[in-house]
């Protein structure tokens, strides 16, 4: 997160291990080009004796209930901004102190869940608080319910969760397996854990997930395949307030102090926590050698990025190389970032990556990746080969577009329901705007729009957020986001955090083709399925996702799977591979449908 920077001589270092890492990479991550271990055979359509929608989901939990597909409107991209309607009341608070203490610029996260089991997302919002001075109890993180059409009601006070402190980050996951989603929150000074009581309620909890560093995003994972879900936490760079805080930039001619980036400070080791079942964790961060002093990690994904099987970790670090974490099988991990094309971009440096997200934003069965980063280093987009990663921030036209801005939160998402994933990402700057001026509000010193790109469908991604509402001709300082349809109605909805500002809620009104939403839930411990991987074809079209943890920026995204699938009336085929393995196919399911599928049993 430093200041922006033109684009430089690639370092000979970095080009050198590059080069001579990739026999290294092919051994570790790789494997044949063009065979894939996971993914099924080409699927076929659906025999004419198909079994009928409704017999297709005669495993649900619950019958599926019909959408209406989506209404017209001024764009096949449209998002209206309708937080005041939802009845969400939240502001940000960064404690600003007037003396730039490096927490203030970095914002905190959103997490999208059904704490209470109804059916329908919930909103939790990381808060702040004073960095200097007693903290405030009445600033508090809020957790929203969902009365149902996108409507909240603050339920905090009512959930156990009225906790003051300076909070960043969340994830979301049931640690012991009681089938009631658990609540972790990071944050600088204290991290915490909410243990879901199943009745409306969370109580704070001490399980081992000791954690002294400056926490920041955090995901749930089954990394042993005990199914069991682990935890690994991210950790910022070693601070403390009273370390030296002075910068200074020129702005209308007068020198006025800035934010420091992270060269000023130390990096900091982040945590992998097992879960020894019961919902209680051990700290293996060496053992399973995934130990780094001197990562700065902000964004965090936690996916199976080669097809064999197991659940591997990449971290976005902020100014020094990323790190994938390469699933041994052994309880282990090797680091292969550099090796596999991740660590770096593609003319060799180091950037300031912020959040990541990963999606087959070309439908060809691999998971990419996305980085956003400062202005002028260019967000950062790596295309998985089967072997190794591809830098195609150029080709695919993402570099075009992100060049002057600052990006944190990274969303994959098929927004216009055609089939193929668009991009959006939230804004904002670190270091002031040359064009902000010496007297101007943070608004204008660091606020930038929101960015939203739509695919085309062959490769390129084309910036569309002029034409896709008002809201994004609006300059926030924007942080952490979640993806998720709040209301059901077959379109991806956004919550948005903005630092020191207001939380947003923008409702997908756009026009596309027709979707389904795959709600998994498997047996045991890992009910969720996290870790499940499904293969959908529809319209002579095929479409992978995994259900993964992380994604973002310090934030939560809906675990259920949605697909855009155009002009399909019909979807041909999914096939599920289960987190331990197993395979199941259905066939011929409806359109236009919130569809849960319960794992069959023997």
């Amino acid at each position: 997160m430093s200041a922006p920077r033109e684009s430089s001589k690639a370092p000979w270092r970095l080009l050198v291990a590059l080069v001579a890492g990739v026999a290294v990479g092919l051994a570790l991550f790789g494997r044949p080009s063009g065979k894939r271990p996971e993914s099924p055979p080409a699927a076929t359509a659906a025999p004419a004796t198909s079994p009928s929608p409704a017999a297709a989901a005669g495993t649900a939990s619950s019958p599926a209930t019909p959408r209406p597909p989506p209404t017209a409107s001024p764009s096949r991209f449209w998002f209206t901004d309708v937080t005041q309607a939802s009845g969400i009341r939240f502001q940000h608070v960064n404690g600003r102190t007037g003396r730039y203490r490096y927490p203030e610029i970095l914002g905190a996260g959103v997490a999208l869940f059904d704490y209470d089991g109804d059916g329908d997302l919930d909103v939790f919002l990381v808060n702040g608080n004073h960095l200097e001075g007693p903290v405030d109890p009445s600033i508090r993180s809020a957790l929203h319910r969902n009365e149902g059409h996108a409507t909240f009601t603050d339920v905090t006070e009512a959930a156990g969760l009225a906790f003051a402190g300076y909070g960043q980050g969340a994830c979301v996951g049931d640690a012991d397996g009681d089938g009631h989603p658990d609540l972790h929150v990071t944050g600088f000074g204290r991290s915490r854990f909410f243990h879901n009581r199943g009745d409306g309620t969370f109580v704070e909890k001490a399980v081992g997930l000791d954690n002294d560093g400056w926490g920041q995003s955090c995901a749930f994972l089954d990394y042993d395949g005990d199914g069991h879900l682990d935890l690994y936490v991210l950790n910022y760079v070693t601070y403390s307030l009273d370390m030296p805080q002075e910068r200074y930039v020129v702005l209308g001619g007068r020198k006025v102090q800035d934010y420091l980036g992270p060269q000023a400070f130390s990096g900091s080791v982040s945590r992998l926590f097992r879960n020894r079942g019961g919902g209680t964790f051990v700290d293996v961060t060496r053992t399973a050698g995934v130990y780094k002093p001197n990562g700065k990690g902000m964004g965090l994904a936690c996916v199976d990025f080669d097809g064999d099987g197991r659940t591997d970790i990449f971290v976005a670090n902020d100014e020094v190389e990323n790190y994938l974490f390469h699933n041994e099988g052994d309880g282990t991990f090797a680091e292969v970032g550099l090796q596999a094309g991740v660590a770096v971009s593609g003319d060799g440096r180091p950037k300031a990556s912020m959040g990541v997200d990963v999606g087959d934003f070309d439908n060809d069965g691999r998971l990419d990746l996305v980085t956003p980063v400062v202005r002028q280093e260019v967000y950062s987009l790596f295309h998985n080969e089967g072997t190794l990663f591809t830098d195609v921030s150029w080709s695919s036209g993402l570099a075009a577009t992100t060049g002057r801005t600052t990006g944190f939160s990274p969303h994959f998402g098929d927004f216009d329901n055609d089939g193929f994933l668009d991009l959006f990402f939230t804004n904002g700057e670190v270091v002031s705007r040359e064009t902000g001026g010496a007297d101007a509000d943070d608004l204008a010193r660091y606020g930038t729009p929101d960015l939203l790109l739509a695919n085309d469908r062959v490769g390129h991604f084309v910036d569309v957020s002029g034409t896709a509402g008002p809201y994004f001709q609006r300059a926030l300082i924007g942080r952490g986001a979640a993806a998720g349809d709040l209301d059901d109605d077959g379109r991806v909805d956004l919550v948005i955090s903005n630092a020191g500002g207001p939380a947003l809620v923008l409702r997908n009104e756009g026009g596309g083709g027709h979707w389904i939403t795959l709600s998994l839930r498997d047996r045991g411990s890992n009910w969720e399925a996290l870790g499940a991987k499904v293969w959908l074809t529809a319209g002579g079209q095929r479409q992978y996702r995994e259900l993964h943890g992380g994604g973002g920026y310090l934030s939560a995204n809906d675990r259920r799977l949605h697909f855009g699938l155009g002009g399909a009336t019909l979807v041909d085929q999914v096939e599920i591979r289960w987190p331990d393995g197993a395979r199941e196919v259905r066939r011929g399911l409806p359109v236009d449908r919130m569809l849960p599928i319960e794992r069959k049993r023997p």
